[in-house]
C-alpha cells in the first residue's frame, strides 16, 4: 500500500532525469528497499536513494546487504535527520519519525527545496505537553483521551499548514487501515508555483495555537530559525 501511494503521488510531479530520494529514520529499511526496487523497475529515470539512519550498526548491516545485492545508486547514511546534508533532494520520506523528528524531516525537505514531502507523522507529544502546561481545557479536552486526540489533530494540521506556507500543495490522507495501526495519517506536500497568502496561513496557525493554549509548535518555531 505504501509503494502504491508513493508511486501515485510521484506520477503527478515533474522530475529531471535523476530522482534523488531520502528516507528519513529508515530503520532496517524494509520499505526503503521495497520502494527502491519498485521505482528502479517501473521508472525510466535514474533513481538515487539514501536511507538516513542514526544507528551505526544498522547502517553497516544494511550497506552490506546493498553491496551483496549489487544495488547501484542506493546506500544508507549514518546521520540524524537534523544533521543530514543531501547533495540534492527531490523526494523526502519520513515514516513515523518519533516526536519532533517528523518536524525535523519536514524542515529538511523545505530547506532543500524538495519537490515532494511525504510523511506518516509521529507523534503529538510536544503539543500535548504544551496543552497540559497551559491548563487550558474545554468540555472536550478535559477528558484525557480526547485531549490526546485533539493534540494529534492540531499537531498534524499545523504541519500541513506550515508546508502550505512554504509553497507546498498539501494533502492529508489515510495511509493504511486503522486496524493495522492508529498512526495511519499521511501528509503529502507537492511543491507548487501557485501564489501563497502567507498572512492568511500565518493567522490560521496562530489562531490554532492561541485557541488551544499552545505556547509554541516545534515546526512553526524552527521554520523561522532556519530562515534567518
Amino acid at each position: 500500500k505504501y509503494v502504491e501511494i508513493v508511486d501515485g503521488v510521484m506520477k503527478n510531479v515533474k522530475f529531471d532525469d535523476e530522482i534523488h530520494i531520502a528516507d528519513m529514520g529508515a530503520g532496517k529499511g524494509y520499505l526503503t528497499f521495497a520502494l527502491f526496487e519498485y521505482l528502479t523497475t517501473r521508472y525510466d529515470k535514474k533513481i538515487v536513494m539514501e536511507g538516513v539512519e542514526i544507528r551505526p550498526d544498522l547502517v553497516l548491516k544494511i550497506n552490506d546487504i546493498i553491496e551483496k545485492c549489487n544495488l547501484e545508486n542506493f546506500k544508507f547514511v549514518e546521520s540524524s535527520i537534523e544533521d543530514y546534508k543531501p547533495a540534492k533532494l527531490d523526494v523526502l520520506i519520513a515514516l513515523h519519525a518519533c516526536n519532533t523528528a517528523t518536524d525535523d524531516a519536514i524542515l529538511k525537505g523545505i530547506r532543500n527545496d524538495a519537490k515532494l514531502i511525504i510523511c506518516a507523522p509521529c507523534c503529538h507529544k510536544q503539543i500535548r505537553q504544551e496543552m497540559e502546561k497551559s491548563g487550558k481545557t474545554d468540555s472536550i479536552t478535559r477528558f484525557g483521551i480526547f485531549l490526546e486526540r485533539q493534540a494529534v489533530m492540531i499537531t498534524d494540521a499545523i504541519r500541513a499548514l506550515v508546508m502550505e506556507y512554504c509553497g507546498y500543495k498539501t494533502q492529508v490522507m489515510e495511509f493504511i487501515e486503522m486496524e493495522n495501526t492508529p498512526k495511519n495519517v499521511l501528509l503529502v506536500g507537492r511543491k507548487s508555483d501557485a501564489p501563497i497568502d502567507k498572512s492568511a496561513i500565518s493567522k490560521q496557525i496562530d489562531g490554532l495555537l492561541e485557541q488551544s493554549g499552545i505556547g509554541e509548535h516545534y515546526l512553526w518555531k524552527h521554520l523561522f530559525v532556519s530562515l534567518h
